[in-house]
């Protein structure tokens, strides 16, 4: 596939409507929402409750939606930086079993010295830089996409390769720092010239890399050299007036060349005495009124705390603090309805302890959760690989002894099970008991086939937890299966390897990779309710069977060939059954399409399975009678068959 020459689209089915801000038909992310189908685990061990009695009672309230998923909630990022190292088959592999949405691209506080072609003749040869609370000048460093640094073919040829698409920040210091007589319009040009080269694969775009911060590149700029009477020092006046003009650029490129793409501002998340922060956000408001597709954030959670508890506690504060000050300043300042991204976010960079750690993956959990029940349409979380205490995939020039380069840390093994767990619509939960009631976090998902995906975390780093689940008004299925998360390692506060279901790490730190797709759930039966153990720095991702979960796992032995059968009934009302064999682990789509060729609906997008026959029902309720076809595609094959629809 040249994705040069890609034009990615996507078809939107209507499922319920919302209130919400973010589910209003502004919201861009939304677009692509898609209905999600799962099965239950294909390996599993039969399991007996435990006969305890509980403390803790936790509801799943069926009855209470808080709206779609945006499907572009469990993004990441690439840094320029690493080079061309991380494009490498075994960090492939890994992103291909966590399907990220979506890569952030080229940074970073690179993004703003960063020039995606060749470098252009107009750039200073120093700039200012904030140095110990004392504003100094030094020698300028820009970074083009043509040498050692990662570059745009690099970038494409990963999202390729792990089925992703793009998130582009694009180079707003330039505008600011540049010498030509016009260097808004110049900087613009060149971000309108990438959405040409794009040509329709990267749908989300945003301006800039934390330009209200001080340690940004065109944050101050030099008076003498800048031609177009800019001021001294960034305000968001400033960056709002520059951005409609990056906007207009870039969208008419894009009309050009046919394609929508979407565009997104930088905003403040919370209050500051800083003057510049201070005025931020009413200055970008007031400028660009609803010329702007959604509005950004960034921030990094959790502090320096030095237990999993305080940590975790610390980062749920934050981000509900964080949204709700974004929420309330928007009406305030009667600003353009517009959804939220965080398109950078992580442990606190004075907390590498904990970065590393099982709280960094608890954390990424609250965070995504939160967000979700917010109605927030995307995060990039940062990052995927970014030398020794950051970064998913460990990375090194030389290796440590007993450590593997680009070994997983312990955040994706909590990713990769939130991934199979997470539905397409939120619903709420309740949490009460005692004591410590107010420890224990549950987050619950709901699937088109009928099952119900659930988080249930005990950030207490002192005591166990006895828990019963009630799936209130939801139908449930036989069984359910577990998948426990817990530490170990020689930090006891925050350990820094991670157990799944008694598997043990693969090598001396971070988790049992080689076992990962191997490890069988725990299944227990439904009867008598949901009992559990939750220990202390625990996390368990729970799939719960729905009464006719319309997916299921027939058959365990492996078979010869690829294939998709014939759906039965065939013609059909309403619903109908699709089969297909896997003769290897495989990443699988399974789509519909009309007789014109065009999308109507992903049963499946982008999972990974296991060999093994699948079978799996699909509701066309939300469609016109007709002839239709579906696909399925994988690594080793691509098939189709015909099916008719009769309403």
């Amino acid at each position: 596939m040249c994705i040069r020459n890609a034009c990615i689209t996507f078809i939107f089915i209507a499922f319920i409507t919302s209130s919400l801000q973010s589910q209003t038909s502004n919201n861009c992310f939304l677009e692509d929402f898609y209905y999600k189908y799962t099965a239950s685990p294909p390996y599993y061990i039969d399991t007996i409750k435990p006969s305890i009695t509980p403390n803790i009672t936790i509801t799943l309230l069926g009855q209470d939606t808080l709206g779609k998923i945006s499907p572009y909630m469990m993004g990441n990022a690439a840094a320029v930086w690493v080079g061309t190292n991380i494009n490498n088959p075994t960090v492939v592999g890994y992103l291909q079993l966590l399907s990220p949405p979506l890569i952030r691209f080229p940074g970073g506080s690179w993004s703003d010295i960063y020039f995606w072609n060749t470098l252009p003749d107009d750039i200073p040869d120093s700039t200012y830089r904030y140095e110990e609370g004392v504003w100094v000048k030094r020698k300028f460093w820009p970074q083009v996409g043509s040498w050692y640094p990662l570059t745009p073919a690099e970038y494409y040829n990963m999202l390729d390769q792990v089925s992703a698409g793009g998130l582009i920040t694009i180079n707003y210091g330039y505008a600011r720092y540049g010498l030509s007589e016009d260097p808004v319009a110049k900087a613009a040009h060149l971000a309108a010239d990438w959405v040409r080269y794009d040509n329709g694969f990267t749908k989300f775009w945003e301006i800039g890399n934390e330009n209200a911060g001080v340690w940004e590149e065109g944050y101050m700029i030099d008076t003498t050299t800048n031609k177009d009477g800019q001021p001294h020092v960034i305000s968001g006046k400033l960056y709002g007036k520059h951005f409609k003009v990056f906007y207009d650029s870039m969208k008419s490129a894009a009309a050009e060349i046919g394609v929508t793409i979407y565009i997104g501002g930088q905003i403040l998340h919370k209050s500051s005495t800083d003057s510049v922060e201070q005025a931020w956000n009413q200055g970008f408001f007031a400028e660009v009124g609803d010329t702007v597709d959604f509005y950004v954030f960034h921030n990094y959670f959790g502090g320096t705390g030095p237990t999993i508890k305080i940590l975790l506690d610390n980062t749920r504060t934050e981000i509900l603090n964080n949204l709700s000050f974004i929420y309330n300043d928007i009406a305030a300042k009667g600003a353009a309805n517009r959804p939220i991204a965080l398109t950078e976010w992580n442990c606190s960079d004075n907390n590498p302890t904990a970065r590393i750690s099982i709280g960094n993956g608890m954390q990424a959990i609250i965070v995504l959760g939160e967000m979700m029940k917010q109605n927030a349409g995307m995060t990039c979380r940062w990052l995927i690989a970014n030398w020794d205490t950051d970064g998913m995939f460990y990375y090194k020039d030389q290796p440590d002894p007993g450590l593997t380069l680009w070994s997983p840390r312990p955040d994706f093994y909590y990713l990769y099970y939130f991934k199979n767990i997470l539905g397409d619509h939120c619903i709420n939960t309740s949490v009460t008991g005692s004591p410590s009631a107010s420890d224990v976090l549950a987050y619950a998902f709901r699937f088109s086939s009928g099952h119900t995906g659930v988080v249930l975390m005990n950030k207490n780093s002192n005591y166990d937890q006895k828990i019963k689940v009630i799936p209130q008004n939801i139908p449930v299925g036989d069984y359910f299966y577990v998948y426990t998360l817990t530490g170990t390692g020689a930090n006891t506060n925050l350990p820094d390897s991670v157990v799944v279901n008694n598997y043990l790490p693969s090598t001396s730190h971070w988790g049992p990779i080689d076992n990962l797709i191997n490890i069988p759930a725990y299944r227990y039966s439904m009867r008598d309710s949901i009992i559990l153990n939750l220990p202390r720095k625990t996390t368990h991702f729970i799939l719960i069977d729905g009464a006719n979960s319309e997916v299921t796992d027939v058959q365990k032995e492996i078979p010869v060939n690829f294939s998709l059968s014939q759906n039965y009934p065939n013609p059909f009302n309403a619903r109908t059954q699709i089969k297909y064999t896997l003769a290897k682990p495989s990443l699988v789509t399974l789509k519909v399409y009309n007789v014109c060729g065009a999308e109507v609906a992903t049963i499946i997008r982008n999972e990974y399975k296991n060999s093994g026959q699948y079978s799996i029902a699909f509701d066309a309720s939300n469609l016109t009678s007709g002839v239709y076809f579906y696909r399925l595609i994988t690594e080793h094959c691509v098939i189709s068959k015909k099916m008719v629809f009769i309403k």
